[in-house]
């Protein structure tokens, strides 16, 4: 268990298969972004190899660190791990949860309208999150760097 928590690249490289068998499971599907007037579509499997190419750079950087021997803060690496991999997996269960609308009446429409509402701001919240952690990983190595 030790040796696990201690590489997160392992995590890094154990996602990317699974995110690579979603993107395959429904690739003509699309990942739609509305802001404001503009809308975004990306296709399922341009979402995954992108995010696949994105989990691999993090897995490599780990990688290098623990073969340079470079020790990070266990905070920073913990929090990074959890809120790359878990907050992915969060964005994606609620945005399931907001696509999900099957035909009610009107009241119940209403009241779906509201809580979609809030599951979209957890998943904007959970998102800042991630990139925030982003900026807080590639800083602590570079601090980290130029120390060593």
């Amino acid at each position: 268990m030790n040796l696990a928590i201690n590489k997160p690249h392992h995590f890094f490289f154990l996602i990317i298969p699974l995110i690579l068998a979603f993107s395959y499971y429904k690739p003509k599907n699309t990942f739609d972004i509305n802001i404001g007037d503009t809308y975004f579509v990306i296709l399922n499997l341009h979402l995954g190899i992108l995010l696949a190419v994105f989990y691999f750079l993090l897995g490599l950087i780990y990688f290098c660190l623990d073969k340079k021997g470079i020790q990070l803060n266990q905070w920073i690496t913990y929090t990074h791990t959890i809120l790359t991999i878990g907050g992915l997996i969060l964005i994606w269960l609620l945005l399931k949860r907001i696509n999900n609308n099957p035909t009610k009446n009107f009241e119940e429409i209403l009241k779906s309208i509201k809580i979609n509402q809030y599951l979209t701001y957890i998943c904007v919240t959970t998102l800042f999150g991630m990139i925030f952690s982003q900026i807080v990983f590639v800083v602590s190595i570079i601090l980290k760097v130029i120390k060593v």
